[in-house]
């Protein structure tokens, strides 16, 4: 039980999901030039890093936790407080010490990454849009990440995408405000949603969503992808097109936290729809 438990905290699908935004920042990178040891080092760096971050967010949210989300691991007593930093500190040195392993291009992006999620969890998370920037920011290292991996340096290819996945991200950070909004006020975060209402919220995270949106066809029209992703970018289009209709419309936090989870399936298709119009 304890197991699943540090498991939970971990939350492993956000782990594979930066390292498949790794994956893709290879795949757009100049030489595409990675090797199966690179990929294992990869894959260590981006879910250790991711896993680290979490439980460290759960940590210092442990006290919206018990208004917000109760069964989570630190509020339910399944984890201890001091449990999850001890988790957090080996998952970020394994994380760390793959991407020196790696390059240092890649060490450093790693690090300022793993410092900017560390920065948010201490004190950015209270600023609100400042905050959601940050996790936006550490959502696309990813992709930066891949392409230092590959090329050692940032190629203008992956840039694209990173432009895409930061709006996205920036609108599902948003809209989470809304969901959170009762614990949020325990530990005085300055949402968008607490400072200004629900409803400004909810069009503020939908317009985010809808920048994203109208700037997708971008790869396509510089010749970065082939058509195939333009059939499959439609259909997250659509997915963060109907949460940004159903959010405006219903700005509770119930419909909120259903919208926030479907956002993380948009984000997965636009993925695939990333892969698939590189690998074509």
């Amino acid at each position: 039980m304890r197991i699943m438990s540090l498991l939970r905290l971990m939350r492993p699908p956000n782990g594979l999901l930066m390292f498949f935004a790794v994956l893709i920042g290879v795949l757009f990178s100049e030489t595409r030039a990675i090797n199966l040891q690179q990929i294992i080092y990869a894959f260590v760096t981006s879910f250790g890093l991711t896993g680290s971050s979490m439980a460290l967010n759960d940590y210092f949210d442990r006290q919206v936790d018990l208004v917000n989300n109760p069964s989570r691991p630190i509020p339910s007593g399944e984890v201890s407080p001091a449990s999850a930093v001890a988790l957090s500190s080996i998952l970020a040195g394994a994380g760390l010490l793959a991407a020196f392993l790696s390059s240092t291009a890649c060490f450093l992006m790693a690090a300022v990454a793993f410092a900017v999620s560390t920065f948010y969890n201490m004190f950015l998370k209270k600023t609100g849009l400042v905050g959601n920037f940050a996790v936006s920011f550490t959502v696309v290292a990813p992709f930066l990440y891949g392409s230092l991996l590959a090329d050692g340096y940032i190629s203008w290819r992956v840039m694209v995408f990173v432009v895409l996945a930061f709006l996205a991200n920036t609108g599902r950070e948003v809209i989470k405000g809304i969901t959170d909004v009762e614990g949020d006020a325990v530990r005085g975060v300055a949402t968008i949603a607490r400072k200004s209402g629900l409803r400004t919220a909810s069009r503020v995270g939908a317009g985010f969503y809808i920048a994203a949106v109208m700037l997708s066809p971008l790869p396509y029209l510089l010749e970065v992808v082939n058509i195939l992703y333009l059939l499959l970018v439609a259909v997250a289009d659509a997915g963060f097109v109907y949460s940004s209709i159903r959010i405006i419309r219903n700005p509770e936090p119930g419909e909120a936290k259903k919208q926030k989870n479907l956002t993380l399936l948009w984000m997965l298709l636009a993925l695939i729809s990333f892969a698939a119009g590189g690998l074509v």
